[in-house]
């Protein structure tokens, strides 16, 4: 090694692995330092013959793995290793690596040399990776979960297996997403195969189900406003002229974010938001009177809310456009902008026509409705028709029935485990089947590859379906059923073919042995 003022200090070196195949099988390496070549090295040892002094003592770009022997993790030819020496002047003896790092998980297969040096100084100018997650800390759509997540530990294997740790759990993972490529995402894989042991501090335990009711608001959107109007309050002769009017509700109030006419969020001041044009129509019809007394004008302007009900209007006296009272229901009833504020304003020291111009508004308001006894007046919504045809008034609901279930905890810690994938195999060695048969693992001590499963002598051919014990234990109790109450109609007869007292059938029970093969049987999970 050649120290040198800008590297006196230096401990750790790049290095690039030149070859992997240890003869040993000990993980060492054959690594070239970064500002070196291979021909020099080679030329500074004298007597050098590559085939004989390869993996020897003699060989100048041997190094030992600084992770012990009961860890391996061998890099691949062309990636980048840390190397260390014990002593950078002896730089010929006890020399070390350990894996580099990685620009990206989605390069875990395989990240070149080059690329590896993203995160440290040289590699300041390289393109950015494919972030994981956002800047706000969640991930990327699809991606959470395939990689480790901080404060737990890991083993990660090349692709798509590996090992997580957590606090109280440990997952074992093969094909826990599709390939892991660096240009895309990777996307989760529901059918990975993987082993699940989790410890929980506290057994979490569902009452029976229980079918409860609650009661839903309906929210009900008006389609036409009725506006009543008396222009003088003050009067105190018993004498008033004014209005009753029918309006359309404009559609776009409608489909505003904030609708002022429904029964959630109509109230008594409500008029006082709305305007023409944006909120409600011209009057399409109008019912105007004068010197009528108080209970003729709210006869006048009861009839008219009745005919916007009935959806049919006849009024001695006036006439209206019968095509306007079609499809009125539902609609609101309202006192006009200028009634309101007028007969709401009422203040300690009122002058005389002001209090008079309030109690003739709250008579009126008292008054006005569709039939005698509502508990509304002056202000309300008409929702729609209930039994016997009667107005409902304001907001209406429904019943709503759920079934819910209360969960509980016991301080008593459980354990699960869990063995899931498409297909699973519970093989014994030992084993011999009914037909003589014993399963050969032979040459699988690495892995059992994917074409022993598969053919005439496979293990899939020499294994068996697991029964689903419930389903048995129904059929069990069906045919135990028949047994205990059949009768044959004569000595020597075969039995009815329905047990007498329990009405167990023989039909039903061929049913389900001639079904078994798919509702007894898991074909899935299969041992020998």
């Amino acid at each position: 090694m050649n120290i040198r003022p800008e590297n006196e200090h230096q401990i750790i070196f790049p290095g690039i692995v030149f070859d992997n195949n240890d003869p040993m099988m000990l993980g060492r390496l054959r690594v070239i330092p970064e500002t070196q070549d291979y021909s020099a090295l080679i030329a500074s040892v004298d007597d050098w013959n590559e085939e004989r002094d390869r993996w020897t003592s003699k060989d100048p770009i041997l190094f030992l793995p600084l992770l012990p022997f009961f860890m391996s993790q061998t890099p691949k030819i062309q990636e980048y290793v840390h190397i260390i020496y014990q002593n950078k002047k002896f730089d010929k003896e006890n020399k070390f690596y350990i894996q580099g790092p990685f620009s990206s998980p989605l390069t875990s297969d395989f990240e070149y040399f080059e690329g590896a040096k993203k995160y440290l100084a040289t590699g300041v100018r390289y393109q950015e990776s494919l972030p994981l997650r956002n800047k706000d800390g969640s991930y990327k759509l699809g991606v959470e979960g395939i990689f480790p997540k901080p404060g737990d530990n890991a083993i990660l294997g090349r692709g798509t297996s590996d090992m997580i740790l957590k606090q109280n759990e440990v997952l074992l993972r093969a094909g826990k997403s599709n390939n892991i490529k660096p240009e895309t995402l990777p996307k989760v894989n529901d059918n990975r195969a993987f082993l699940q042991l989790s410890n929980f501090e506290f057994e979490r335990k569902l009452s029976p189900p229980q079918t409860v009711g609650r009661e839903k608001e309906i929210v009900v959107i008006p389609k036409k406003l009725v506006i009543w109007n008396i222009d003088n309050l003050e009067n105190r002769f018993n004498n008033f002229r004014g209005s009753v009017s029918l309006h359309n509700i404009c559609d776009k109030q409608n489909q505003s974010e904030m609708v002022k006419l429904n029964t959630k969020n109509f109230n008594t001041k409500t008029i006082t938001t709305l305007s023409i044009g944006d909120d409600f129509e011209i009057a399409t019809d109008i019912l105007e009177f004068s010197g009528k007394t108080l209970e003729e004008s709210v006869f006048l302007i009861n009839s008219f809310i009745q005919g916007v009900y009935n959806q049919q209007i006849n009024i001695s006296g006036y006439f209206f456009n019968p095509q306007n009272f079609k499809d009125t229901i539902p609609f609101v009833v309202t006192p006009s902008k200028q009634t309101y504020q007028t007969g709401e304003k009422f203040t300690t020291g009122n002058s005389i026509n002001e209090i008079a111009e309030t109690n003739n508004y709250l008579k009126f308001k008292e008054k006005i409705k569709i039939i005698e006894g509502q508990s509304k007046n002056g202000f309300f919504i008409v929702s729609g028709k209930g039994n016997n045809e009667a107005p409902l008034i304001g907001a209406q609901s429904e019943l709503i029935t759920e079934t819910i279930q209360e969960v509980s905890f016991d301080e008593n810690p459980i354990s699960y485990g869990i063995l899931g994938a498409q297909k699973i195999y519970l093989l014994s060695q030992d084993t011999t089947n009914p037909t003589g048969s014993k399963i050969n693992l032979r040459d699988t001590i690495y892995g059992i590859p994917q074409d022993k499963f598969v053919g005439e002598n496979s293990i899939t051919n020499l294994t068996y379906s697991t029964v689903r014990g419930e389903e048995l234990i129904t059929l069990l109790n069906k045919i135990y059923s028949f047994m205990e109450g059949h009768v044959h109609p004569f000595f020597g007869m075969k039995p009815d073919r329905q047990a007498l007292g329990n009405g167990q059938t023989i039909t039903e029970i061929q049913s389900l042995i001639s079904n078994a093969r798919n509702t007894m049987l898991n074909q899935n999970i299969r041992i020998n």
